[in-house]
Parts: structure tokens; C-alpha cells; sequence
């Protein structure tokens, strides 16, 4: 009997003794845990969510251009309005062939044809004959700098579309009946890019220079504002 009594109570020692082990074995496992998560720091993040924040950290970077002027040829042909600063506003047409030898910098030689024409003043066309009562030719060449300081893209419809912000300055001539001097321009445009091969630009630029007015030479500020369209050579990149 005493036996009996004695193998009970070492049973119930045991059993009352399991749930501390238990426990002791969860604190334990914890405290592993702990220690593996301040070791390797993202050890409880699942591999496929840290795959995606990689990859979005990745996009806010700057990545390559995905299309590249370096180093390449573009063609251009123009046509818009000229607004004379002695004269009537007209149309204007022309082109340009631009040398890129970085994304941001490029140098370009461009020609322009126009017709100028006064139909404000015709008394004084018939006393001076400023004009010769008709509607005469100007041409004007130059040669440029051009700097993108902005590279930049925006979406249009469903798609992303690039473009280049850029600023440009250079001297030329200008050759008319009423000029045949040394011109200064500067001006600014944008670029849109479609495909790998072709752009489409849009110009503003201010055309400074002297202009034979009767007995006097007036320095003038002639603009321009055009829509152009570009082939880079060569097309493959």
C-alpha cells in the first residue's frame, strides 16, 4: 500500500512539473527568435514582399533613359508663326540638324525662310517703298548651343510618355532687303519622344538684331513659335 501511495505521488510531481517546461521551452524559442530577428534584421519578412519592396525602392531611382541621344544624329523640319517686331506677323518654315554629344548637351545649325510684309502703313509704303508694295523674302541661319537642365516624363492617356526640357542660345544672320547683318537668338522648347527613332518639338525662340527702317537701323526682337518634327540617325540607337 505504501508503495501505492508513494508511485502516485511521484506522478502527480510530474505532471504538475510538465506545463513549467512547456513553458520554459516557448520563452526559449521567443527569446531565439529575438535574437535572429536583431541578427539579421528582416528575418520574419517573407522573401516575395521583400522582392516587391526592392523593387519599388528601385523605380524611385533614377534609371537609365530608355531613349538615348548620345551620339546621334536628329533632322528636323519645322513651321509656325513669326511675329516681326516693324512688320505683320507671318508664317515661317524651316529646318535643323543637331549633333548630340551627351544627353544634356548638343549643338545645332538651323535655317529659316519667311516672307515679311506691312500692310499697316501704306502711305508709307507708297512715299519710302520700304517694302517695294510687296511681300519680301528673309532668311536666317544659326548656329547653336543647346543644354536639356530637365529630363522628365508624363502620362497622356494610358502610357508614359518622355520628354526633354531644353534652352538654347548662338549668333547667325539674318538676310533680307532690310538686313543683312549679324543676328543673336536664344529660346526654350520641349521635346516629346515617340518610339526610338522620332520627336516631336515645340520652340519658342527670340530673334535679336538690325533691321534698315528709311535712314535709321532699329535693333529688333523678332520671335518665333514653332512645331517640329525629328529623325534620329541612327535609328536602332
Amino acid at each position: 500500500m505504501g508503495a501505492l501511495i508513494l508511485s502516485l505521488m511521484l506522478s502527480f510531481g510530474a505532471v504538475a512539473q510538465a506545463p513549467d517546461d512547456a513553458a520554459g521551452d516557448e520563452a526559449a524559442a521567443a527569446a531565439e527568435q529575438q535574437a535572429d530577428i536583431k541578427a539579421g534584421g528582416d528575418a520574419c519578412i517573407d522573401e516575395n514582399v521583400k522582392a516587391d519592396l526592392f523593387a519599388k525602392r528601385r523605380m524611385r531611382t533614377t534609371r537609365d533613359r530608355l531613349f538615348q541621344q548620345t551620339n546621334r544624329h536628329e533632322l528636323t523640319v519645322q513651321g509656325g508663326y513669326y511675329v516681326s517686331d516693324l512688320f505683320d506677323g507671318t508664317w515661317t518654315a524651316g529646318g535643323a540638324y543637331t549633333y548630340h554629344m551627351t544627353e544634356d548637351l548638343a549643338v545645332e545649325a538651323s535655317g529659316s525662310y519667311t516672307r515679311i510684309s506691312s500692310s499697316g502703313g501704306p502711305e508709307l509704303e507708297r512715299t519710302f517703298l520700304v517694302l517695294m508694295n510687296k511681300p519680301r523674302r528673309q532668311l536666317g541661319f544659326d548656329a547653336n548651343l543647346v543644354w536639356v537642365p530637365a529630363h522628365a516624363k508624363m502620362r497622356l492617356g494610358g502610357g508614359i510618355s518622355h520628354l526633354d526640357l531644353y534652352v538654347t542660345a548662338g549668333g547667325g544672320v539674318v538676310d533680307s532687303v532690310l538686313s543683312s547683318d549679324l543676328a543673336a537668338n536664344a529660346g526654350l522648347g520641349l521635346k516629346f519622344f515617340m518610339g526610338r527613332a522620332y520627336a516631336i518639338r515645340v520652340d519658342v525662340r527670340d530673334h535679336f538684331f538690325r533691321e534698315q527702317l528709311l535712314a535709321e537701323k532699329e535693333f529688333v526682337n523678332d520671335l518665333t513659335a514653332t512645331l517640329g518634327f525629328s529623325l534620329y540617325l541612327p535609328m536602332g540607337e
